[in-house]
């Protein structure tokens, strides 16, 4: 995968790590905090659609360059094994959001299951939040390391 002859991976990575750990971030914060919720729920869904969608083309893209390397470095292969977690953690951080986004709509309309959605939704947000940041941290930096590293 190239665009303009370049390979695709090292290009969308970089929307990958800015919008993986913001709806990461984002659902965190709106889990927790109504106004947030409120306004800027509609936002943070978008970033959390955005996320595995991202995350799914970077993989494919990162596993059409890794044909490149006929003897791929150990940072390398690390990189690709926690690579081909992000996008399990990025569908249940959507799954969170989505279930505060309809938990804060239902409480709106005065719905008694509200609450219960919300809590649902906002311990799922908590975990996969934090796991997701944690884990974009940790692909990136063995991305870096395989590119990088001198030795």
């Amino acid at each position: 995968m190239e665009i303009l002859g370049l390979p695709l991976h090292p290009l969308i990575v970089h929307a990958t790590v800015v919008i993986v750990p913001l709806a990461a971030i984002g659902a965190i914060a709106m889990s927790l905090i109504r106004w947030v919720r409120v306004r800027y729920g509609e936002l943070v869904l978008l970033a959390a659609i955005g996320a595995p969608i991202l995350t799914f083309i970077t993989q494919q893209a990162g596993e059409d360059l890794s044909k490149r390397f006929t003897q791929p470095s150990p940072a390398l292969q690390e990189h690709e094994a926690l690579g081909s977690t992000l996008i399990w953690w990025t569908i249940g951080l959507l799954v969170a959001v989505v279930l505060v986004y309809l938990g804060q709509r239902l409480i709106d309309r005065e719905n008694a299951r509200g609450r219960l959605v919300l809590t649902i939704g906002t311990v799922l947000s908590l975990v996969f939040g934090i796991v997701t940041v944690v884990q974009c941290v940790r692909i990136g930096h063995a991305g870096a390391t395989a590119v990088w590293a001198v030795g």
